[in-house]
């Protein structure tokens, strides 16, 4: 009989076969064309999600196991695509929430690497950061698998799963483990001396959409799934993830301060904007938007000035002020509108330090 298959050999890694207790290793092929990816859960998909993921890559070489398109995204997501200069690619988000988190994670300088849409894998893997540059990977703990964690919580039997061709009999299937995707996993690195570590973020909109099911595509997961589902793919997540010394945060949209989420996004904006003047005429425009913060005055008031003067352009002098709060050079209270006709507040409490658990090793 059919077992239950995790990881493809080759390309694919290795394969798990689960018969009642029995573990054996064999090998898969996939012996017929595919088609482009599709929504739910196929063969198409699941080639297309190891393609993908089963080699690490970073930066601009990363692909998330959905993308933030219409072919890929579910029909009901809100998906959306930030262009990171830091990362040098386009981050693929695929709800309103995730894409206010990305940016919180953006915003934080010791972020050095971030992966969303994270393939949850149905066998063992290494570390996820092995392999990231300077990082050594002997005192790693490996990540042990979604099959292995399920097998020890008793949620083997929840577990996603599809029918396969057998390659050396096709007239019949093997049914295969079809693996979870993550949210957000972040790399971070506050000290260059130590190696950077990982924290996994899962994202709903509220606290309570923890017990509820998220965006699908496909009518049947669209009935309500039992509370049982919903706390097990949760819990098998952290475990997932603690195996590897990994902690979880379950990060709600509702949590992020609504001023925060909303001035973050706008500075995120200008980030990538180029200026055309030198770097020490704009050291000397930070200084000006400094002291008239310092002051009461808003910052369209040097804006003018400086556009009357014939030096630059308000296209300047808006990325230059935009650029210095999100690199935080000059630091302004986020938790309170950043208009540039209105007086600019001086920073009270740091975005970063009342995020702080969300971030911690």
């Amino acid at each position: 009989m059919p077992g239950i298959l995790g990881e493809a050999s080759c390309r694919y890694g290795i394969i798990l076969v689960l018969a009642a207790i029995p573990r054996v290793c064999c090998a898969l092929r996939w012996p017929f064309a595919m088609a482009a990816s599709k929504k739910g859960i196929n063969a198409a998909r699941l080639k297309t999600i190891f393609d993908r993921q089963d080699q690490p890559r970073w930066f601009a070489d990363y692909i998330p196991s959905i993308l933030a398109t219409p072919q890929e995204a579910p029909s009901i997501s809100r998906a959306s695509v930030l262009a990171s200069g830091k990362f040098r690619r386009g981050i693929h988000l695929l709800s309103l929430p995730e894409r206010s988190a990305a940016i919180l994670a953006l915003y934080c300088p010791w972020l050095v690497e971030l992966h969303e849409q994270k393939m949850i894998s149905p066998g063992p893997r290494e570390h996820p950061s092995a392999g990231f540059p300077g990082v050594v990977a002997s005192g790693l703990l490996p990540i042990k698998g979604l099959i292995d964690v399920a097998e020890r919580l008793g949620y083997l039997h929840l577990l996603p799963r599809l029918g396969i061709p057998d390659p050396e009999d096709p007239s019949n299937s093997r049914i295969v483990v079809f693996p979870y995707i993550g949210d957000l996993l972040l790399f971070m690195q506050p000290c260059r001396n130590r190696q950077p570590y990982c924290k996994n973020w899962t994202i709903k909109d509220t606290e309570v959409a923890f017990k509820r099911p998220g965006p699908t595509s496909t009518k049947r997961s669209r009935r309500q799934e039992p509370t049982e589902i919903i706390l097990a793919r949760h819990q098998i997540e952290e475990v997932y993830y603690a195996d590897a010394v990994i902690g979880t945060q379950r990060v709600a949209g509702d949590q992020i301060d609504g001023h925060v989420a909303a001035n973050l996004a706008q500075l995120f904006g200008y980030h990538r904007r180029g200026v055309t003047i030198p770097v020490t005429q704009q050291e000397d425009i930070r200084e000006k938007y400094r002291a008239a913060m310092e002051s009461g005055i808003p910052p369209l008031e040097v804006v003018l000035l400086l556009c009357a003067q014939g030096k630059v352009s308000s296209h300047d002098c808006r990325t230059i002020l935009f650029r210095a709060i999100w690199q935080r050079e000059l630091r302004v209270d986020l938790f309170e509108p950043v208009l540039i006709n209105y007086p600019l507040k001086l920073e009270t409490r740091d975005v970063l330090d009342v995020y702080a658990d969300w971030f911690r090793e």
